[in-house]
């Protein structure tokens, strides 16, 4: 599965116009046959009026299939450029990642990625040979996060684009208040601090960094 991010800045005053141009963008590659799930998210930290918006594909051949309309449809284009007339347009960035490790299993991305209305990510690099590390840390806190009543939906993703060890831990809840658990255990439960720490660990710490985001479309 893979993951196209599109982050960025709503011009003040345009958020209204620019969920209506996501609507319609959305609408029209589905038309096109594209099979995608997109979400738009809003900071709640970080820049006021930041955006990330997230575009899931089963399979990288999908994933190009969009990029091929982006490029040749001119009705996309056009689409396309309503969405980012609202948008502080320096601001933009595109990433590309591929799923790496998901809560639920091997599903499709209709399942894996429908999204709650909490988001948190935390974003930075794997240490060069400590991917195998990584990975059996998070599956170790995930499941001790389980235990302990946290409802939340977690993903790992892996960058194809920028740093090449560079990954995102996507958990994403239902409520404010489930979020704010999470929250509290990590800061009181020592022992799920100490699992947390085997996933630091294998990370950059430098480069590491916590966003939080509430679901818009």
């Amino acid at each position: 599965m893979y993951r196209r991010v599109l982050t960025g800045v709503v011009e003040r005053g345009k958020t209204r116009e620019f969920l209506e141009a996501m609507k319609v963008a959305r609408d029209h590659q589905e038309e096109r046959g594209i099979r995608a799930r997109t979400a738009v998210w809003g900071a709640l930290t970080g820049q006021n009026n930041s955006v990330l918006i997230t575009s899931d594909f089963n399979t990288l051949e999908e994933l190009e299939k969009f990029t091929e309309l982006t490029a040749l449809d001119a009705r996309f284009a056009e689409i396309r450029r309503a969405v980012r007339s609202n948008m502080v347009y320096d601001a933009s960035q595109v990433s590309i990642y591929r799923l790496a490790y998901h809560s639920e299993g091997l599903i499709t991305s209709e399942d894996a990625t429908a999204p709650r209305r909490y988001m948190r990510i935390l974003s930075g690099d794997v240490q060069p040979g400590k991917h195998r590390d990584f990975v059996h840390s998070i599956s170790r806190a995930l499941e001790y996060q389980k235990q302990r009543g946290i409802d939340a939906t977690t993903s790992v993703w892996s960058a194809l684009t920028g740093p090449t060890n560079g990954v995102a831990i996507v958990a994403e809840f239902d409520t404010f208040a489930e979020l704010e658990k999470f929250e509290e255990m990590a800061a009181q439960d020592a022992e799920f601090a100490a699992l947390r720490r085997e996933t630091r660990e294998t990370m950059v710490f430098l480069t590491s960094q916590v966003q939080l985001y509430r679901n818009l479309l």
